[in-house]
């Protein structure tokens, strides 16, 4: 019983001394890219979070250095940027990533605590994905991660690599790799085909910009999940190629107007209703979470900057039913973002 109890001790206390070395490990990696040969003059430490389960951050002086604490990365990640600006007067933007720390630091004379209000922290949207970040390298995209910690983001939008989703999906349903490539977009018009609005336009895709994307992606939310941030994922909202039509005539598949009246050749929305639905919403999530894991967030906006192609009361009921239904089915701690 002795060894038992014993065996347990250490299991649980282990456990918990590894936990804390990943959470500073992480933190003491961020600050080696944010302030690079200034991070030895830095402390991290881990607190636990408010009463309410909120992250916190707190900031003193000890000696020469600046102790940062949280409970989280993303949470010390907040504390470091408000000593940068608050103590430095240093700004990390997007614009200028490089700080220049003063020597010696400023000192703490007071302890800072500061305790966030919400629960989680929304950023980016699919048209930044496309306006902005759709040639961003790996070297790129680290410091649009570390941007996100140092400004307290915990609920980013990743959809980076896509593309590969849809393609391992479509190859399912009897698609070969030439209608696929020609169903997606260019790069730099991913934004509008993740929000249901066109397809094939700045197509086909070349394979090695599949290949080279979900590398990318992967990179991207392994990252964002070391510092303590959900990525919200892509969730499957009916939209698929106009060439499904063609595979599937009995489906209840209605071709959608040109977005904006100029982007052929038109989209296609799956009716919700059909058994079709349910049955590729499944194989697109359970691709996605193949190749990137889940944090249970899908984003679903199925009819973005257009009309539904049904109008009868009731029809977008259906719909969001659907969806989450589709979703809950493969992850039954799915969430919908919108």
């Amino acid at each position: 019983m002795k060894k038992l109890v014993f065996l347990w001790l250490w299991l649980v206390v282990g456990g918990a001394a590894n936990a804390k070395s990943d959470m500073e490990k992480a933190s003491r990696a961020l600050l080696e890219r944010v302030v690079k040969a200034g991070a030895d003059r830095f402390v991290v430490e881990e607190i636990p979070a408010t009463s309410a389960g909120k992250d916190v951050f707190e900031i003193e002086s000890r000696g020469r250095k600046i102790v940062l604490r949280g409970n989280s990365p993303v949470a010390v990640a907040s504390g470091l940027n408000w000593y940068l600006k608050y103590f430095c007067r240093r700004q990390v933007s997007w614009n200028h990533f490089d700080v220049d720390l003063p020597d010696p630091l400023p000192a703490v004379t007071e302890k800072v605590r500061r305790e966030t209000a919400y629960d989680d922290r929304s950023y980016m949207n699919y048209c930044t994905f496309s306006y902005t970040a759709a040639f961003w390298d790996w070297d790129r995209w680290q410091k649009e991660i570390d941007w996100m910690a140092l400004h307290g983001i915990t609920m980013p939008l990743a959809v980076t690599g896509q593309e590969a989703v849809w393609y391992n999906t479509l190859l399912r349903f009897g698609m070969t790799d030439g209608e696929i490539r020609q169903f997606l977009c260019g790069p730099a018009f991913f934004a509008w085909q993740w929000m249901t609005n066109i397809e094939s336009w700045g197509g086909p895709l070349p394979r090695s910009w599949i290949d080279r994307s979900v590398e990318l992606g992967r990179k991207i939310v392994e990252r964002e999940r070391e510092l303590g941030m959900r990525p919200v994922l892509q969730g499957f909202t009916g939209y698929v190629p106009l060439k499904l039509k063609e595979k599937f005539p009995e489906a209840d598949i209605a071709v959608k107007p040109f977005w904006l009246r100029y982007f052929p050749p038109g989209t296609a929305q799956l009716d919700p209703l059909d058994p079709l639905f349910a049955e590729i919403g499944r194989a697109f999530l359970e691709e996605q979470e193949k190749l990137f894991g889940t944090d249970h967030l899908y984003a679903a906006d199925p009819f973005h900057e257009g009309n539904p192609p049904k109008t009868y009361d009731g029809y977008l009921k259906e719909v969001g039913e659907a969806l989450f239904a589709t979703a809950q089915a493969v992850d039954p701690d799915a969430v919908i973002v919108m």
